[in-house]
């Protein structure tokens, strides 16, 4: 009787402790920025309009999954001019490609915390494979995620014929996330 309680307790627990970690997620709050340089000044923005889907279990992370629809037309760098001269067709081209899409691949583990996957952005239509550092943190009520990754905007066509220059616009662009999630129910 005693080894079927324990048994029974130590099922839970495992239960317990994978639906804490294993899960679909929904972001409760977040933010995607990203920062360059033009004409020798740091700059920063982010994207008010993005919409994260995760599935995320650090026990079967061929499970997980990363899919984020980014609307593009919300880029805000609270500068008028940079902000519609980004919506044109030089940069973002929102009227022709008005969402970019992030999206995981393969995903390994480094520690507890820290992790990496393989995945892609695509953006204005050019699909470019990247290395994904991250950090997942479960909470009380939820988790957390954050990462920061550096991308080549020409990579893009972002910027490209007469800003193609870093003399203007600096290539590299530095993106972070933060979002805190909720698993779903």
């Amino acid at each position: 009787m005693i080894r079927r309680l324990a048994r029974a307790a130590a099922l839970s627990l495992l239960l317990a402790t994978t639906a804490a970690f294993g899960a679909d997620y929904t972001m409760r709050s977040g933010s995607l920025q990203f920062a360059g340089v033009q004409q020798g000044e740091r700059f920063e923005g982010r994207f008010e309009r993005f919409a994260p889907t995760i599935r995320f279990d650090p026990a079967d992370l061929a499970a997980s999954r990363f899919d984020v629809q980014i609307e593009l037309a919300s880029a805000s760098t609270d500068n008028d001019e940079r902000d519609e001269a980004l919506k044109g067709a030089d940069f973002f081209a929102v009227a022709t490609f008005p969402k970019a899409r992030f999206l995981t691949t393969v995903m390994r583990r480094i520690d507890a915390t820290h992790f990496e996957a393989d995945a892609t952005l695509t953006l204005r239509d050019h699909t470019v494979a990247l290395k994904f550092p991250f950090t997942f943190e479960t909470t009380t009520s939820g988790a957390r995620l954050t990462a920061k990754v550096t991308l080549d905007r020409l990579a893009f066509g972002i910027g490209a014929g007469d800003w193609a220059s870093d003399d203007d616009i600096g290539h590299q662009v530095e993106v972070t996330v933060e979002l805190s999630l909720v698993a779903k129910p």
